[in-house]
């Protein structure tokens, strides 16, 4: 246990940075395994393409007599398509990345103070040519290297004065001064940078630096797990410790052979692979130990407490770093660089320290002693042989490969140029270090998808489909299948971009995502079976599978009939999701179901609301026909009026006036859909609106209603029943009685007004008209009742009269 704790005996100082520096590590880890499994989804996500589309149907029938008058409308639906996004540049990713990266940077620098004469100045020299490598002169677009010497004196010279007249300082002070400069420049830069996103250029320029150091420490951690193994089979003084050893170790090893092989393509079995990112979390974990035990007997050289733990953690959290920077950014060929960097090391040094530790402790081995305890005090082989042949392995290897992974750093370095330049909008210049990383490596996918986005932002369509296509050679994802797939549709191949979606399949056969696309094709080709299948088969694979759910419904709605919709809805899902809700009361239209709105389908609308997507448009628009005179009115005509809503603004009118018709006021509809006619009389839609107008008007005309059942006639019933004669007159005479003749006129004025063929409300008219005093509009009424019906004229005529007689009467009583 106290080898385990061995800072337990440490300064204060130096325990309180170490246990804080392992955190940051720890966080770093977690933060590579959140890029990890998120994968392309890091700069790449599924967009949703909303479509609407109209179905016929009946709103209302009205029996009137024997003769049936219908009130046909349209419903909307929602269909979905997942569009994959362009590429994006993860700015999160980029800038967790430089901070690690300048923490584990601060970190060394505070150790390397300690190192003994001759290796600190080795290490302060390669110290300055990173400093120079960062290019700090394109913050400030200049030639000069002003500010880097700058830098160079400020950090070095700290460095200098802590190594040479200030040894006694601890290593928490020497890395809160570093620290403190940090922050400083940091500052100075951020405010006086003459580049957009200053941290994300240096971000990108610090790619290929970071990938060697990351190297180094691969490189120098690659034995730890057959060290371990060593650890655990001889820590027990086991007769069977090396039988233990050796197949502990071969099986370790063949298995990482097995990745080395299957990486470089050599086999393609059905297999489980190790992960090498696995190697190295378990190769950084065993090495906190492991490196301790190296520098046991290199103390005049480099202390342990004092520098050598903290170089360690500096140099893992800038590795781990790096390597969440690769998948938070998709750079693939840095993937596979660094893949390479931990199969290439395990493989070689996993090898030769095997081999080491028997040359060199076979005897002991048999004796039963702790192998692991002196396996840095060789007695034949040194251990620096066994650094120098595992050198010459790997450079064999990379021979083999024609150095292949200098090539991928290449394009993982230019591709990071890219993102910074399509982020700052200096597309010629992104596409061409792109264009760049090609040169290195034509079929990585993150170039490729990133040229593929530029040809879709200047809407090149046909050259999108040619760098998608490149992006499935060799590392292929859904997303690219889905770019090619609409390149294709937009350029109206439509069987290309159905067979592409096919092909995605076959490498993705559980893309939800491809699967819903596809279905949407082969709907539009009429094929009923197959689109039914494929919705099903996304509904149970898609991320968001609301989606198919509602292109479900959608589809149904087109193609289902009453029986089977009335089926569907009577086991509806509990999916709070727009476009499923919209095609949910589609549906429930061309279903003619019955009821009233349900609380939890109510949308709360305040009267400058905007409709901020078509989902929204057609859930208020079905629901409103769905409500008819049921639930409260939403402000549909505000809406309408909205600039932002100009595009539904006509839809909306006339849901409004549905609304209006079935629990407002039926003279505003009247009124709404004349306008709506005569604004062009030759237009389908005007011709539509004016035999709805003529529908409605005949329908109200002889409409028979129980006045009983109405609870305030002069408001109420006049809104809802505005040209019945028998609602008319007893409004007429109420509003007298109450002294209110001006509202009993207008009340029979909008009577006649849509109800042109009323003898009884023309005679209404004309009475009122007298009452009021307006005596020219009654003999007006008079002459239009006379051509209207003789018959009823001539037996209104007498009451007319001695109206008049009864008003001179009256006159004559006030002279």
């Amino acid at each position: 246990m106290h080898s385990i704790q061995f800072w337990r005996n440490w300064q204060k100082p130096s325990r309180i940075l170490y246990f804080f520096s392992l955190s940051i590590l720890l966080l770093t880890l977690i933060a590579f395994i959140f890029f990890y499994f998120k994968g392309l989804e890091n700069v790449i996500h599924w967009n949703i393409l909303s479509e609407l589309g109209e179905v016929p149907f009946i709103l209302d029938q009205f029996n009137i007599g024997k003769e049936t008058l219908s009130f046909p409308t349209k419903t909307f639906i929602v269909t979905e398509q997942f569009l994959a996004s362009t590429m994006e540049i993860n700015l999160l990713g980029n800038y967790i990345f430089i901070g690690l990266f300048a923490f584990g940077t601060i970190l060394i620098l505070s150790a390397l103070s300690a190192l003994a004469r001759f290796w600190y100045l080795m290490a302060m020299g390669l110290v300055i040519l990173l400093l120079v490598t960062f290019n700090f002169e394109l913050l400030y677009n200049v030639t000069n290297r002003y500010f880097t010497i700058s830098l160079i004196v400020l950090y070095a010279g700290l460095s200098y004065y802590f190594h040479a007249f200030r040894p006694a300082i601890n290593i928490l002070t020497r890395f809160i001064s570093f620290l403190l400069i940090t922050v400083l420049v940091t500052l100075f830069i951020a405010y006086t940078a003459k580049v957009n996103s200053p941290f994300l250029l240096l971000a990108s320029y610090r790619t290929a630096g970071a990938m060697v150091l990351s190297t180094v420490f691969i490189f120098m951690i690659a034995y730890e797990i057959v060290q371990g193994f060593l650890v655990l089979t001889t820590s027990a003084k086991s007769p069977q410790a090396l039988k233990n050893f050796i197949l502990i170790s071969a099986i370790y090893l063949i298995n990482v052979l097995l990745v080395f092989l299957h990486n470089n393509k050599t086999i393609d079995w059905e297999m489980i692979y190790i992960n090498p990112f696995i190697l190295l979390v378990v190769s950084t974990t065993l090495g906190i130990w492991g490196f301790k035990k190296r520098l046991a007997g290199n103390k005049e050289i480099i202390d342990f407490e004092s520098s050598g733990a903290f170089i360690y953690l500096g140099l893992a959290i800038i590795t781990f770093a790096t390597n969440g920077q690769a998948f938070a950014t998709g750079n693939d060929p840095m993937i596979e660089v660094l893949e390479d960097a931990i199969t290439y090391t395990h493989l070689a040094m996993g090898i030769l320290f095997f081999m080491y530790v028997l040359v060199n402790f076979l005897p002991i081995f048999k004796q039963g002693f702790e192998v692991h305890k002196v396996v840095f005090k060789p007695l034949n082989l040194p251990i620096w042989t066994t650094r120098v042949l595992s050198v010459i392995v790997i450079a064999a290897l990379l021979v083999l490969k024609n150095f292949f992974p200098f090539q991928q750093a290449n394009a993982a370095y230019y591709n990071a140029l890219g993102d910074y330049y399509a982020f700052d909008k200096q597309f010629r210049i992104a596409e061409s270090e792109y264009q760049s990383a090609l040169i290195y490596e034509y079929r990585n996918h993150k170039t490729n998808y990133a040229l593929a986005s530029l040809a879709l932002w200047q809407n090149d369509n046909e050259r999108a489909a040619l760098y998608f296509r490149k992006a499935l050679a060799k590392n292929p994802s859904a997303f690219a299948y889905e770019g090619l797939s609409r390149s294709f549709y937009e350029e109206e191949h439509f069987f290309d971009a159905m067979f592409t979606l096919k092909e995605g399949l076959q490498k993705f056969p559980n893309s939800g995502e491809l699967q819903n696309n596809l279905a949407y094709l082969y709907n539009k080709s009429n094929l009923i079976d197959s689109t039914v299948l494929y919705y099903n088969m996304a509904i149970k694979n898609a991320q968001k599978p609301a989606v198919p759910s509602s292109n479900l419904l959608a589809f149904w709605a087109m193609n289902g009939k009453k029986q089977t919709i009335k089926e569907l809805l009577a086991k509806p899902e509990n999916i709070q999701y727009a476009s499923y809700e919209a095609n949910i009361a589609a549906l429930k239209n061309i279903a003619n179901v019955e009821g009233a709105s349900k609380d939890d389908w109510k949308v709360i609308l305040s009267p400058d609301s905007v409709l901020s997507n078509i989902s929204d448009f057609a859930w208020i628009y079905n629901q409103t026909l769905f409500q008819k005179s049921k639930g409260e009115k939403f402000p549909l005509l505000r809406l309408s009026e909205l600039e932002d809503n100009e595009a539904h603004a006509e839809d909306l009118h006339f849901a409004n006036i549905v609304q209006e018709y079935y629990k407002g006021d039926k003279i505003s509809t009247f009124q709404n859909l004349y306008s709506l006619a005569a604004a062009d009389s030759t237009d389908k839609k005007g011709k539509y609106y004016q035999l709805l107008l003529n529908t409605l008007l005949k329908k109200e005309s002889v409409e028979k209603v129980d006045i009983s059942a109405l609870k305030n006639l002069t408001t109420d019933g006049l809104k809802q029943h505005p040209l019945n004669e028998l609602v008319v007159q007893k409004a007429i005479q109420i509003f007298n009685q109450q002294k209110q003749g001006e509202k009993a006129y207008q009340a029979v004025l909008n009577a006649i007004t849509w109800r042109k063929d009323s003898h009884v409300l023309y005679q209404l008219y004309i009475l009122q008209a007298l009452d009021i005093g307006m005596k020219e509009y009654a003999t007006d009424g008079l002459k239009i009742l006379q051509k209207l019906s003789p018959t009823d004229y001539q037996r209104f005529l007498p009451t007319y009269q001695a109206k008049i007689q009864s008003i001179e009467k009256v006159s004559a009583g006030f002279q």
